[in-house]
């Protein structure tokens, strides 16, 4: 199972909304806020996502932290060596506090400095860069490349790349691209 910590304030679903369905389609997921604890998906559950304002002490082995833009805090905390992380480049706020941690980030954004950054959008489909090589939870190094995702109308390249930046660390393989 991928354990997901999703940070930010509990009122910033921009990124939730996309993320959930694409996390049941891609193996089933347990989503749990402050609120509510549900299964989404198939039988077997894949994924579990934690949705927090504050990173909560992780006595994980590995995981994967996505950092909503609305993350605030100046709490250092310890993130095992096991876990990856992903921002927005204009994220100052997670960017502090990965600051000399040693933690393996990567970043999503429109600019050719991001780790994975959008070359060409539609209405329903786009073109992503994976910029640089980038390790997935299981170990296994995925090499620069382009690859498609397709999406519903109407959503953000912001929600596009958080959703492909999980899938990909996942190790889902991107080789035909993605469908959220």
């Amino acid at each position: 199972m991928t354990n997901i910590i999703f940070c930010g304030k509990s009122t910033d679903t921009s990124v939730s909304c996309a993320l959930l369905p694409a996390l049941e389609k891609y193996g089933g997921v347990q989503y749990f806020n402050t609120r509510q604890l549900v299964r989404l998906g198939s039988d077997k559950v894949e994924f579990f996502l934690y949705d927090c304002e504050k990173l909560p002490q992780i006595e994980l082995e590995s995981g994967i932290i996505l950092f909503k833009n609305s993350f605030h805090s100046s709490e250092k905390i310890l993130i095992p060596e096991g876990f990856l992380s992903i921002l927005e480049m204009k994220n100052a706020s997670a960017a502090e506090l990965l600051n000399g941690t040693g933690a393996a980030a990567i970043t999503c954004g429109t600019s050719s400095k991001d780790t994975l950054s959008i070359a060409g959008i539609d209405e329903t489909s786009a073109a992503l860069s994976l910029q640089r090589s980038v390790m997935t939870l299981d170990g296994k190094m995925v090499e620069p490349r382009d690859f498609t995702v397709r999406f519903p109308p109407k959503l953000s390249p912001t929600r596009i790349l958080a959703v492909c930046a999980v899938l990909l660390l996942s190790g889902i393989d991107s080789a035909n691209g993605y469908e959220l």
